[in-house]
């Protein structure tokens, strides 16, 4: 009777990419005001390390699942954990993260919960930080656009994560934000997603037709967006691109 009372006690949050960065800060904070936090990464043995770190440091109140955001089964799998503390307060996704490949092809990984579809040869002589010491966020997106290289498969891969796996959490997770008096979903995204970054007017106006746009017609503009891509016609159909070098951006 005990245990049941407890679990409906707890505020319970699910961060994605958790595992470092941003999203371990979050749990931090969360944890810190009392939630119940579902620490999430596609690293088993990350995600425990992190958890454990948290318990450590005295934050008892989190725990690890496994989480793929790219897999609806592994949603599906989360979605089914959770339903013993009987509903979501708030889903917190991160859904970007950059992957770079160093000329020695180390990867490195900014953020921690999706992709933005682009291999970068980066000079390794030079800490990547001083590099981008001194700029602003837009002129580091400027920077890494100009030293980096994008793939029809890096394009398809961005979009699974970013857009498909953002959709398939959301789905999942759902009917247990709903069973919340206040449940709320909280997406993290690159500023280079916004529409501002759009040239074509029609694709704005879609986008921004909020009243209008439904989850079918952002899976078709989805497709679009590969179309365009596999043909070379990003810039010219409207889609963000990198003015500075001319290299069409995904």
């Amino acid at each position: 009777m005990f245990g049941f009372f407890v679990c409906f006690t707890y505020r319970v949050a699910v961060v994605t990419g958790a595992n470092k960065g941003i999203g371990l800060e979050v749990c931090k904070q969360l944890a810190h005001k009392g939630f119940m936090v579902i620490l999430t990464a596609r690293d088993e043995d990350r995600g425990s390390a992190a958890v454990e770190m948290l318990h450590e440091s005295g934050l008892f109140d989190v725990q690890f699942h496994l989480l793929d955001v790219s897999d609806p089964s592994s949603a599906a799998r989360l979605a089914e954990f959770i339903k013993k503390f009987g509903r979501l307060d708030i889903l917190e996704i991160f859904s970007f993260f950059l992957i770079c490949y160093f000329k020695s092809m180390v990867p490195l990984q900014i953020n921690n919960a999706g992709v933005i579809g682009a291999t970068a040869e980066i000079d390794t002589t030079t800490p990547l930080q001083e590099v981008l010491i001194g700029k602003s966020a837009m002129e580091r997106l400027q920077w890494l656009l100009q030293h980096s290289s994008e793939s029809y498969v890096e394009a398809e891969e961005c979009l699974k994560t970013n857009y498909f796996g953002t959709k398939y959490v959301t789905e999942a997770l759902l009917p247990l934000l709903q069973s919340s008096s206040d449940g709320r979903v909280i997406n993290v995204s690159s500023n280079y997603g916004l529409l501002r970054y759009f040239s074509g007017e029609d694709l704005k106006q879609e986008l921004n037709d909020i009243d209008n746009l439904t989850v079918e017609k952002l899976d078709e503009m989805s497709e679009l967006f590969l179309k365009d891509y596999k043909n070379g016609q990003l810039k010219s159909h409207g889609w963000p691109s990198d003015s500075d070098t001319g290299e069409e951006a995904p």
